[in-house]
């Protein structure tokens, strides 16, 4: 088992690269949580972007390149970019009630995806009647703007998802693809705050940039303006681990104030592929435009014994020459999923 000595802190931005009034990115306003994670205990991130001296000359030397960078008080600011990398277990916070806008997972997940909260009466429900196993009865009607969000209920002692696809006004919701059965009894359903790849008008959007401060004993790298460039999920022995990937506009370090800090670790149970199913929808969805009526998909269930799900997000940083950071943002320009399934 290998020990690291160091912490990762991730805070959201509200602002790209967290510019001061003088356009150098700052830690002042940013509130940051230390993150229960895996990294390589020894890379500093980054390197610097600097452009070349070729210049002629009288014998066998180089010239040392030129850092592109901003002076400040007299002197070069130092500037790296380059990837943040950090292996995380997908513990949740563990309570229907709370939400995920200011927890590490939150963070780590809005900086590539739009995000979307279940209401009240969606966090945790009871099914009064059921129609078919892709239709029930709530006892509180969810809201409109709960269409898509991900549900999960328990059936013979499984958990199984689904996603609603309609509310329509008899009070009913519709979900896709099937559940396993009809349910008995007063089944609890509990709405999933749900991340997605935003579609249409809103294609290329996620919730916020991010920062990064990576401590360790008299060492501090700070990394701003942070956008997710890939996730993978996996499993290790059966945990549910996302390996996170994000492209940083500007990393530069403060070895001062260095010191580790504890991490914040979630109260839910962790993530085991174990106890539930692994299912595709019987068929393809009838229509990719607006329709009026919510699909119902038939489930098939896989002998599923392992997988790996990557999404790769295309960036395009959206440069200027205002600051040093060099950018006011950086677009997903094109999103690739891609899963792999081990099946008996």
């Amino acid at each position: 088992m290998a020990v690291t000595h160091r912490s990762l802190s991730i805070a959201v931005e509200t602002e790209f690269g967290s510019p001061d009034t003088n356009g150098i990115p700052s830690t002042s306003g940013l509130t940051y949580i230390s993150i229960p994670c895996e990294r390589d205990p020894i890379v500093i991130p980054g390197e610097p972007v600097v452009s070349e001296r070729n210049d002629a000359r009288d014998g066998s030397y180089f010239n040392a390149p030129e850092p592109d960078t901003v002076y400040q008080s007299g002197s070069r600011v130092r500037r790296r970019t380059g990837q943040i990398v950090c292996r995380v277990d997908l513990t949740s916070i563990g309570t229907a009630a709370a939400n995920y806008n200011a927890n590490y997972l939150g963070y780590l997940l809005g900086a590539g995806f739009n995000t979307q909260a279940p209401s009240s009466n969606l966090k945790e429900d009871t099914a009064s009647a059921v129609v078919n196993v892709n239709k029930y009865t709530p006892t509180s009607a969810p809201a409109v703007a709960d269409v898509g969000l991900l549900v999960g209920t328990e059936i013979n002692g499984r958990a199984e998802y689904s996603a609603i696809t309609d509310n329509d006004v008899s009070g009913d919701v519709t979900v896709s693809p099937a559940f396993s059965a009809d349910f008995t009894g007063t089944p609890t359903i509990r709405g999933l705050q749900t991340w997605y790849v935003p579609s249409r008008g809103n294609t290329g959007e996620f919730d916020s940039s991010v920062a990064f401060k990576i401590n360790g004993p008299n060492f501090e790298s700070q990394a701003f303006g942070c956008v997710l460039e890939s996730l993978n999920i996996s499993l290790d022995n059966g945990r549910l681990m996302g390996e996170f990937t994000y492209q940083a506009a500007f990393i530069t370090d403060n070895h001062a104030i260095g010191s580790p800090v504890e991490p914040v670790y979630n109260t839910g149970a962790p993530a085991f592929f174990r106890g539930a199913y692994t299912v595709i929808s019987g068929g393809s969805p009838a229509s990719s435009s607006n329709g009026t009526v919510g699909e119902t998909q038939s489930r098939v269930a896989l002998d599923c014994e392992d997988f790996s799900l990557t999404v790769t997000n295309t960036l395009t940083p959206l440069a200027y020459s205002n600051d040093v950071i060099g950018m006011s943002g950086m677009d997903i320009s094109d999103v690739s999923v891609e899963l792999s399934l081990t099946l008996s």
